[in-house]
């Protein structure tokens, strides 16, 4: 299965059938469909029931550095990528419980909930819950969502200076939901982003959970080694600390 991988088989070519490939490579059917499956997970291959299986288009990737707080749309117009936005939702609602602890709101207070899917060059690669307070929009003038960059709307239409915040990143699978939405498997891995963006007086003005298709955006953060020595010492100095308090 390595001419798959390594992009030996062309997109849209049909693989042999189940039977010759098990004999090709030696293995067993069911063997052959658990590693099937897995290409299909990976987005490597598209089985059809009854048809066949396919080698998958490939899908493009934008690469963004969490080192910096920039916009998924931002992140696929900086890769010189065509940007898709579909906004599938933009309405006030009243904040749910985990989105009115983010935003340090009380129980009855409104937000404006957008929900978008992006999709570059045509594919679907990530969906955003972008959630912020009303009072934040009130406060600005009330100016009205363009169905654009949400970052753009709060620097350029709201006059907020950001200052960017704390993400959280962790694995998670896609739902029946997500899956629709994303054009993928349900239970496909997906990898989820959380973060509260701040103010330049300190509040929170944005909270965002985004999910990314994996092999659209490829990821990186920066790990530098700081003050190494001051670690050790502080570590020594913990120790000796420890025993003269005994």
């Amino acid at each position: 299965m390595a001419q798959i991988a390594d992009g030996w088989l062309q997109p849209g070519q049909r693989l042999p059938s189940e039977p010759a490939l098990a004999t090709q490579y030696g293995i067993s059917r069911p063997t052959l469909r658990e590693i099937l499956s897995g290409l299909e997970a990976d987005g490597l291959v598209r089985r059809r029931h009854g048809v066949g299986t396919f080698v998958a288009q490939r899908h493009p990737q934008v690469e963004s550095s969490l080192d910096l707080d920039i916009g998924v749309t931002e992140a696929v117009l900086a890769a010189n990528a065509t940007l898709g936005i579909e906004v599938v939702s933009a309405h006030e609602e009243t904040a749910p419980g985990w989105l009115a602890e983010a935003l340090n709101l009380k129980p009855d207070d409104r937000v404006l909930s957008v929900e978008r899917i992006i999709r570059v060059d045509g594919v679907p690669a990530a969906h955003g819950l972008d959630v912020i307070p009303l009072e934040v929009l009130e406060r600005s003038g009330s100016p009205a969502y363009d169905g654009g960059s949400i970052y753009r709307f709060l620097e350029r239409d709201c006059a907020i200076h950001l200052l960017g915040g704390v993400a959280a990143v962790s694995a998670t699978v896609a739902g029946t939901r997500l899956a629709a939405a994303l054009g993928c498997r349900r239970n496909s891995p997906l990898l989820r982003l959380d973060q509260v963006e701040k103010s330049a007086d300190g509040h929170p003005v944005l909270a965002s959970r985004e999910h990314y298709v994996p092999g659209v955006f490829h990821l990186t953060v920066r790990r530098l080694r700081h003050g190494r020595q001051d670690l050790f010492d502080h570590g020594s100095g913990g120790r000796n600390a420890g025993r003269s308090g005994t």
